[in-house]
């Protein structure tokens, strides 16, 4: 496919009780498309330490370029604790991270050289105001529409972060659970019905559709002409693993079809293939590439 996305986030080390796997949301995401066929730009950081190398090893074996991701010495590179509970699992985000204190001066000549037809951007690494304001001075210099995912962290999210996301984005991507948290926190009525909270986000931030992921009750996308489509829920094709970077796979295949103006019947399908497959593998990428022979077709 001949279009890129530059992806703006964390990349970390995703904590598993038995091993640790290379992850955050934006990471995710970008190893996703690169592997469907988009081309990619991550900008985020590591540092300067034995996890932060093996990013940079694992990006280049995938053939994901480095050069958007800052090398910072006196932090260490982000790591997430996974624990898993009755019914699921539960993130424990450490704080004072490397993609914390990413300079967007530092990748200037990458945002010069890198022509996007979509950005991605998501929620929590705007949870301190030094990395909002990078990201405000990022979105700025973008000449393409913005795609966000918004992903709910307790306690690493605010009003100030959540409506900054919310203005920024011309594609909105939420789960069920955190739609009515996003309605309160932009102070809107809310309502029980998803379908009315989404169109409220539509209205109120001037957006282009929006794509609810409902857990095993499928998902939905909502568009500002009023449109509605319905998608089930993937059936699994192997056992079930975990659900860790269910939604970030959803993404990925959601931006790969808005690039290539694929029908959302077909993109909301792909979607839910994908993700459940995400599914029957241990964390929120597959360590074989051949994971994605069956899903190279576009919608």
């Amino acid at each position: 496919m001949d279009a890129s996305v530059m992806i703006l986030g964390e990349v970390l080390g995703d904590v598993f009780p038995e091993q640790t796997i290379i992850g955050g949301a934006p990471y995710n995401v970008a190893r996703h498309c690169h592997a469907l066929g988009v081309g990619v730009q991550l900008l985020s950081a590591v540092g300067e330490d034995v996890l932060g190398e093996r990013i940079l090893h694992e990006m280049r074996a995938w053939g994901l370029s480095t050069r958007g991701v800052q090398t910072i010495p006196d932090l260490p590179t982000g790591q997430v604790v996974v624990h898993f509970e009755q019914g699921g699992h539960r993130f424990e985000i450490l704080d004072a991270q490397a993609y914390d204190a990413l300079s967007l001066s530092a990748i200037r000549p990458v945002l010069q050289r890198f022509h996007a037809d979509l950005a991605y951007i998501g929620s929590l690494v705007m949870r301190h105001a030094p990395m909002q304001q990078v990201v405000a001075s990022w979105l700025r210099q973008l000449d393409c529409p913005v795609f966000c995912d918004i992903n709910l962290r307790a306690p690493w999210y605010s009003h100030a972060s959540v409506l900054m996301a919310l203005q920024a984005a011309d594609v909105l991507k939420i789960n069920h659970e955190e739609l009515p948290i996003v309605c309160n926190l932009a102070g809107l009525v809310g309502s029980e019905d998803l379908e009315v909270a989404a169109r409220q986000l539509i209205d109120a931030f001037k957006l282009n559709e929006v794509f609810v992921t409902c857990g095993e009750a499928g998902s939905f996308w909502v568009n500002n002409a009023g449109l509605v489509l319905h998608a089930p829920v993937a059936r699994l094709r192997r056992p079930f693993v975990d659900s860790v970077g269910a939604g970030d796979a959803y993404s990925a295949i959601v931006m790969r079809g808005l690039l290539a103006g694929a029908a959302r019947s077909e993109v909301l399908a792909q979607a839910a293939d994908f993700s459940a497959a995400i599914c029957s593998e241990r964390g929120a990428v597959p360590a074989d590439k051949a994971f994605y022979r069956d899903f190279m077709r576009v919608a």
